[in-house]
């Protein structure tokens, strides 16, 4: 070996130890500083920089790349040719990486590209490079990519040695090579929403709306969704913290914006031992945008009309750009959107008035890179939603307003330490949160209540409040044995306080009644006439229950004693700990199984504080009955179950998987209840207790068992068909408290249900372009078993005919999505969803005949972008980095999604809706824009926002 060929190695080898040692292995954070690589020739340095999103687009989560031949176009010049070669590590240097995908693009030619991949040593190699200057992009699977620049002079040998960085799992499409896009690892039923769907579908700021595209999930009205036929049973993760559902379940705010997120899993079933801690329904995993090493900057707006607009922003980076500080191993990042529009929320008719709305989401994080071994996270997450209650114009003008607030703000530190002889992870994380939700009415009587069936046709102006603090302990410890057997155990701690706070005004908004009334009073005069009794004829009231009048809420007359309010306390422990291992044969047939199986065990304590001052004032209603003071006592419930969790996966060729699941569910129960007045006259109480009565809610519990079939189809297409079937006792509800906007969190009986859900994608290309598009399918059939009736939240004494189907009982959902990417930086989407109806539950006697269910609804949108190139912005400094235009409801349906529903009331869909946006990037760009590729081959990743 030559001295120049020693003396290259020797700095190579330098070089690679020095960027070993600087280089931080954390999950989606760019960690390893600039670094200089002399030339073993002539000195020549090139400048090197990590980014997790360099050279890459963003597409499906988990995506894999096996092994392909040397692609090098050979050097066509007459200078001589150089050559590259090096070797691929972990940052350790103590584990080789095979299969990495190693691509040299030459600058300013880019459609000059050679790729190869890492051998079974770890080692690459280039032999035949025209001479220039390059970038360098290595990637694999489950690490940080790496891309530098470096130059290549005539008869060079260049040596480049790589350490790479751990990486989590996170949603990215290496832009060249074979995928797989179907995961034999996994036993649930799991759709993977990727960021440019995230940042693509709809207008981008509803966390909901990406929920609901995926099967198994369907829209309800007014905030609430339904999963498999229960009621707002979504839990949610955020970089693996567990967030506490939201004060009463269901609140219009969401716990982060999409704006955040570079991904989100959402799983449907096939649980985990480690799935719990809140409602269980389906899973969406989240995780948050990536933090670059080098600051930057993204911001963007929206508006567009009826009137609405938001703010958006991003932004990230290390404390200091010098490695050798100790703020280099510190770093930012915040994200988030503000938002107002006047059309915030479903309105209760179809003309409304009065629905102006404001949403905060931010979410802002330290990390701190201690030690190569531990990380320090804190993450501070503001999410406020300012709400107007939308009412008729008949409502507006007789003076009703309605004002509506929602909280979801939350602390969390975390720990993270890796490579221990005894765990190869442990995570520790606390949780504070504060949420809240207020609701305030004007003193006025309402004439066009929403109307809710089977409640009086009442109005109410109210105020309420509740508020609940959390402390949230959570943490989890995980070890790879034999290389097979992947443990993991953890824990969940819960202790959540809450108070709450009602009270109202009740007027009389039934005009049939009070008509009935007054006739029956006439009628009453006449008998007396006929009798001679002129003296007690000219004592009876004409019009006992006139429209409009303050009325009793235990009467439901104008006699008898008004509601004084209430005042409520109550207390929740929740104790949670589970064990699951995770086994994965790696030779013979058995490699083709997967067996997940797991025990996790909940325990939960509440306690419901005294109603004694309700007691009172029911005891005060003239003629009342004797009844039990017992339900109003302060009552303590205690809930236990150890729930098995088991799975398998088995391929049954290299595209198709077939997975089977069996799940025990327990999802603990709200207790912020709102201590609401119910009728007592004419009502008769069963065993000493009126219905209406407060009673406490007891945990959920069930079982649930998915089989499903999962194929791929060439590169690009997959297919998932999921088959389910779920029984619960306890299963959570909603109920809003008169014609309020609020809700109250109940259970009913018991559910069976059972269906089918189908998921198809459509990739793009390898390179990012093309046609992309997604199916996702749920027909379900929900019946009501039991009693049923309602179990918890209060008393209920069902009557037949009783109801066979929850109020909530959709049975088919399609939503689906078709966008295509342009080579010159061009992108659309189309998105449609269609919807059966739900049972329409207005009076008849009322409303007259009217079809059993609301009209099928059909509701399509289209979003459309450009994002413009390099050289065009750095031409005109202040162009945007990209424009979009998004329109929703584009047919401007304003079909009714609930009428008369006992426990949501009649809501309607927005109208037709138009936004238009465009973004500026400042600082380091996260992904760089390749300028008009001349072939299929070359690398043009898109700026993602």
């Amino acid at each position: 070996m030559s001295i120049n060929r020693q003396l290259a190695l020797s700095l190579s080898i330098f070089a690679s130890t020095t960027i070993g040692s600087a280089a931080l292995a954390e999950d989606s954070i760019p960690l390893s500083p600039p670094i200089e690589i002399k030339n073993s020739s002539d000195g020549l340095k090139s400048q090197s920089s990590k980014s997790l999103n360099a050279k890459l687009l963003n597409s499906s989560a988990g995506s894999t790349f096996l092994a392909q031949s040397v692609n090098a176009e050979p050097a066509k010049t007459s200078q001589k040719a150089g050559a590259l070669n090096g070797k691929i590590t972990d940052q350790t240097k103590e584990h080789v990486i095979k299969d990495a995908r190693v691509v040299l693009s030459k600058i300013g030619e880019e459609h000059k590209r050679y790729h190869t991949e890492s051998r079974a040593d770890g080692t690459y190699t280039f032999p035949d490079v025209e001479p220039g200057e390059y970038d360098f992009t290595i990637s694999a699977a489950e690490m940080l990519s790496t891309n530098q620049k470096i130059a290549i002079a005539p008869g060079e040998s260049k040596i480049l040695d790589i350490a790479m960085e751990d990486l989590e799992p996170v949603e990215t499409l290496r832009i060249t090579g074979k995928r797989t896009l179907i995961h034999p690892e996994s036993i649930g039923a799991t759709t993977n929403i990727d960021h440019r769907y995230i940042y693509e579908y709809k207008s981008g700021n509803d966390l909901r709306q990406l929920i609901e595209s995926t099967p198994g999930i369907m829209n309800d009205s007014y905030g609430n969704v339904i999963t498999r036929g229960e009621h707002n049973a979504i839990n949610y993760e955020l970089d693996g913290v567990v967030i506490p559902e939201a004060a009463g379940v269901l609140q219009q705010s969401q716990p982060v914006s999409p704006r955040s997120l570079q991904n989100m899993k959402v799983d449907i079933g096939g649980y985990e031992a480690s799935d719990g801690g809140g409602p269980l329904g389906a899973i969406a995993r989240m995780k948050s945008l990536p933090i670059d090493t080098k600051p930057n900057f993204l911001i963007g707006q929206q508006i567009g009309g009826p009137l609405a607009g938001s703010i958006y922003y991003n932004t990230s980076g290390a404390f200091s750009q010098n490695p050798d500080s100790k703020l280099y191993n510190l770093r930012f990042s915040s994200s988030g959107q503000f938002r107002g529009t006047s059309l915030r929320l479903a309105p209760g008719t179809k003309d409304f008035v009065g629905n102006a709305g404001a949403d905060i989401n931010t979410l802002s994080s330290l990390v701190w890179k201690a030690t190569p071994k531990d990380t320090f996270k804190f993450d501070l997450a503001i999410n406020e939603s300012f709400l107007q209650s939308p009412l008729s114009k008949f409502s507006r003008n007789s003076g009703v307003r309605g004002f509506q607030q929602d909280r979801q703000d939350y602390f969390i530190a975390s720990w993270k330490r890796k490579g221990e002889k005894f765990f190869d992870e442990l995570n520790l994380h606390l949780l504070n949160g504060f949420y809240s939700e207020s609701f305030k009415s004007s003193p006025a009587f309402d004439p066009a209540p929403v109307i809710n069936a089977e409640q009086p046709i009442w109005s109410l102006a109210a105020t309420a409040r509740r508020f609940n603090y959390i402390f949230s302990a959570q943490g989890d410890i995980s070890k790879v044995v034999h290389k097979t057997h992947h443990l993991k155990t953890g824990f969940l701690t819960e202790i959540r306080p809450v108070r709450t706070k009602f009270g109202a005004t009740y007027f009389n908004a039934d005009l049939p009644g009070s008509l009935a009334a007054s006739a029956e009073a006439a009628d009453q005069v006449s008998q007396l006439q006929a009798a001679g009794d002129y003296v007690g004829a000219s004592q009876v009231n004409l019009n006992p229950l006139p429209f409009g009048a303050v009325i009793s809420p235990f009467t439901g007359t104008p006699d008898g004693p008004q509601f004084k309010g209430s005042t409520f306390t109550g207390f929740r422990w929740l104790q949670s700990a589970y064990l699951q291992d995770k086994w994965t044969p790696k030779t013979g047939f058995w490699k083709r199984l997967t067996l997940d199986g797991g025990v996790r065990f909940d325990l939960q304590h509440s306690v419901f504080g005294n109603s004694m001052a309700l007691a009172e004032q029911v005891a005060s209603v003239p003629d009342v009955q004797p009844f039990s003071l017992k339900p109003y006592q302060t009552q303590r419930v205690t809930d236990a179950q150890a729930s098995g969790r088991y799975g398998a996966s088995f391929v049954v060729t290299k595209n198709t998987v077939v997975r089977a699941s069996y799940s025990d569910i327990f999802t603990p129960t709200p207790v912020d209840t709102f201590i609401a007045p119910f009728l007592v006259t004419g009502v008769d109480p069963v065993n000493g207790i009126y219905p209406g009565t407060p009673r406490p809610l007891q945990a959920t519990r069930g079982k649930l068992v998915d089989f499903s079939i999962e194929q791929q189809v060439g590169p690009r297409f997959v297919t998932r068909t999921n088959l389910f079937y779920k029984y619960l006792r306890n299963f959570g509800d909603s109920g809003v408290i008169g014609n309020l906007p609020i809700y109250n969190r109940l259970t009913n009986s018991a559910q069976e249900a059972y269906g089918v859900e189908t998921r198809i994608d459509l990739k793009p290309k390898r390179d990012g372009y093309g046609l992309n598009g997604f199916l996702s399918s749920t027909v379900q059939a929900a019946y009501l078993r039991g009693t049923h009736g309602v179990s918890g939240g209060f008393y209920d004494f069902p009557e037949p005919p009783l109801a066979q189907y929850p109020d909530h009982d959709r049975r088919f959902q399609g939503t689906a999505g078709l966008g295509y990417k342009g080579r010159a930086n061009w992108w659309v989407l189309g998105d449609a969803q269609v919807s059966t109806g739900l049972q329409d539950g207005r009076d008849v006697a009322i409303y007259g005949p009217h079809p059993s269910r609301t009209p099928v609804i059909t509701n399509l949108g289209l979003s459309a972008g450009y994002n413009t190139s390099l050289a065009l912005r750095k031409q005109y400094r202040f162009l945007p980095a990209s424009f979009d235009v998004r329109i929703e409801n584009l047919l401007n349906q304003r079909y009714p999604t609930n009428l008369g529903s006992p426990f949501q009331g009649t809501r309607y869909m927005l109208p037709l809706r138009v936004l238009a946006g465009c973004a500026w990037q400042f600082g380091h760009e996260p992904s760089q824009v390749a300028e008009k590729p001349s072939n299929k081959r070359s690398s043009q990743p898109s700026t993602q926002i």
